[in-house]
């Protein structure tokens, strides 16, 4: 289903009358929500024709709703590219690619300084035909575990060079990866005894190429220890616990959440509310503290939010619980058919374990405080 902003006629609606539909701006913003009573300012707005109200649209095409998201899409683009081009050139890393890397690492950390950050990796996946060589997969991972992990981190207090030193490490944390033969990483099917050996090299390969570089020993943990998990069942060495450097076990929780959430030769990418829940209740294989972490940091559907459910259903997300934010309270805009819904209706995600949220429709609406005499 696709949706517009449609404009107003003015004077449609009364100063001082209950408004019987959601009303934005040309940008998307919301400014009054159903059933709020029209203010001057906005009935001034209205009389100007600078009022909208959301629409389905089934036979016009593209949605006119503006695309607004915080982490910049052409600078994600830019960054993977980045990736690209210094894992393609690499053999051993050299300190002249380390320079490189600390470019990304500032245009990362730059981008979600003193924001709140949502970041809709469903809409900023790269169309992977632009990434031919190798495992072209491992360069767009490389750089969402970079973005995901300094979110995390930030939330558990990292800052100046301890955050730049924990992003480059989540940036190369699978460049050993480059090592192993491209019929392993991209095979459709489940892997040998021997593959799986091989695989399971990459930690080792990686830290390896970087000996020489001369990086600090917090980044040699995180490419070494990123697949080690906190009971002790992980790889290669089988730390566990806080013996596990603490920069890896923030990487391990984004590595895995961003895998699950894409798209693999032998799988279909998992729903990012599925991949969150599956983090949430791993409590053998990660730190509860980094998980707890990552969950504050990984706004899924913050408020106001349009979103599209799994019965075809459009909605607002009017409150997301602390406990499981991947199962919000949704107030329905439109039906499965597309029409819209004049009456409150709300599906409660945390109850209704049927209905679950299949996408975010175009962007993050922020709510205006606007009640101006």
């Amino acid at each position: 289903m696709n949706l517009v902003l449609e404009k107003l006629p003015p004077c449609v609606i009364s100063l001082g009358e209950q408004t019987k539909m959601d009303l934005f701006d040309a940008s998307g913003i919301l400014l009054l929500t159903r059933g709020q009573l029209m203010t001057k300012w906005i009935w001034e707005r209205l009389s100007r024709s600078e009022v909208y109200t959301l629409k389905s649209d089934k036979d016009l095409g593209k949605s006119a709703l503006s695309d607004n998201k915080c982490f910049s899409e052409d600078l994600y683009y830019n960054l993977v590219g980045s990736i690209w081009s210094i894992y393609h050139e690499a053999r051993l890393v050299t300190k002249e690619q380390i320079s490189q890397i600390m470019v990304i690492v500032e245009r990362i950390i730059d981008e979600i300084k003193d924001k709140c950050v949502y970041i809709n990796f469903d809409s900023l996946r790269v169309d992977m035909r632009r990434f031919k060589e190798h495992d072209y997969s491992t360069y767009v991972h490389a750089v969402n575990v970079a973005i995901l992990s300094t979110l995390t981190a930030r939330e558990l207090g990292y800052k100046g060079r301890r955050l730049r030193y924990l992003t480059m490490g989540a940036i190369l944390h699978d460049i050993g990866k480059i090592k192993v033969p491209r019929e392993i990483l991209n095979k459709p099917g489940p892997l040998n005894e021997h593959e799986v050996k091989i695989i399971k090299q990459h930690p080792l390969e990686g830290e390896a190429m970087l000996r020489e570089a001369d990086v600090l020993p917090s980044i040699l943990c995180s490419i070494r220890q990123h697949h080690e998990r906190w009971d002790g069942k992980g790889y290669p060495d089988g730390l566990s616990g806080s013996n596990i450097h603490l920069d890896a076990q923030i990487i391990a929780v984004t590595d895995v959440y961003d895998a699950l959430t894409a798209d693999r030769p032998y799988r279909n990418a998992l729903p990012p509310y599925h991949a969150l829940e599956m983090i949430l209740t791993a409590d053998k294989d990660f730190n509860p503290k980094v998980v707890e972490a990552f969950r504050k940091s990984l706004n899924l559907y913050p408020e106001n939010t349009i979103v599209t459910l799994n019965t075809g259903e459009v909605g607002l997300v009017v409150a997301v619980p602390t406990s499981l934010p991947t199962r919000p309270l949704v107030r329905l805009i439109f039906d499965r058919d597309g029409e819209y819904i004049d009456r409150e209706k709300y599906i409660d995600l945390l109850h209704e374990l049927t209905y679950f949220i299949k996408s975010v429709e175009k962007r993050v609406l922020e709510v205006n405080q606007l009640y101006k005499n």
